[in-house]
């Protein structure tokens, strides 16, 4: 059986997710969400290394880490 998440801790998550984002273009942000919604592990890492470079994914991941879904 799946997790189970109340609405309120949904809209949560996705305001921190885009205020971790907020530096990126409306495009690119819609894109990065949706992968790290559908997260394939290192699949998913190398697809954003490719699109934002290896710094901004670092620094992106490091910011999400600190936040506990």
């Amino acid at each position: 059986m799946g997790e189970v998440f109340r609405p309120k801790d949904v809209i949560k998550r996705r305001k921190f997710i885009e205020e971790a984002l907020h530096d990126l273009s409306p495009s690119v942000r819609d894109t990065v969400i949706d992968i790290l919604e559908s997260w394939k592990g290192e699949e998913s890492r190398d697809h954003l290394i490719k699109m934002l470079g290896k710094k901004n994914v670092e620094d992106i991941l490091k910011s999400l880490e600190s936040y506990v879904f």
